[in-house]
């Protein structure tokens, strides 16, 4: 890719430019929102909870937003969102930058003032890090893997057939689900 600024607009104009920008776009309605959470639940003014215990809460309640505004708007998928094969493999990368924000937070916490602006500067500032060292891993993962345009899967197609107990390969009922029959047929007078 080039990255002279003639090659990143003309990069901006391509599908996967565009794509790149919603997902920074979606990348920093969920950095405001976790960090305007995060100062509400930490700070002195707000609960004054616990750093780590704040930033917790501010990833969980911001994951959900962030997963429905890269499927739906990043990616443009359609229908509902798959536990297995959509949900959880976001979680994986949202329970992993909480894991390392926290433990940048925790350090940031423990290495500066309480009840200072310098210590709320610097869990935001840790908090912001430890997420954004995932921040490029999640996208290839989302693009390559999960949502991207060219990632054709099967399973698209066979949520729904497998949802009615139809096993999408033969396009027989599932034998443990059983399958709701057609209503008996009207009696006609003669």
């Amino acid at each position: 890719m080039d990255l002279t600024p003639a090659g990143l607009l003309a990069h901006a104009k391509t599908d996967a430019g565009r794509r790149a920008l919603r997902y920074s776009a979606t990348s920093v309605v969920g950095v405001v929102g976790s960090q305007i959470l995060l100062q509400l639940f930490s700070s002195n003014a707000g609960l004054n909870w616990e750093p780590d215990k704040a930033n917790f809460t501010a990833a969980c309640m911001m994951s959900i937003p962030a997963f429905l505004l890269n499927k739906y708007w990043v990616w443009g998928k359609k229908g509902r969102a798959h536990l297995r094969r959509e949900i959880l493999p976001f979680w994986v990368f949202t329970v992993a930058g909480w894991v390392l924000s926290t433990a940048t937070v925790r350090f940031a916490a423990d290495h500066t003032e309480p009840d200072t602006l310098m210590r709320q500067l610097s869990v935001s500032a840790a908090s912001i890090g430890g997420f954004g060292i995932l921040w490029v891993l999640k996208y290839m993962f989302l693009d390559k893997i999960m949502f991207g345009p060219h990632h054709h899967t099967p399973y698209d197609e066979d949520i729904e057939l497998e949802e009615a107990g139809i096993d999408p390969e033969t396009l027989t009922p599932i034998a443990d689900e059983p399958v709701a029959a057609a209503p008996p047929a009207k009696a006609t007078k003669p």
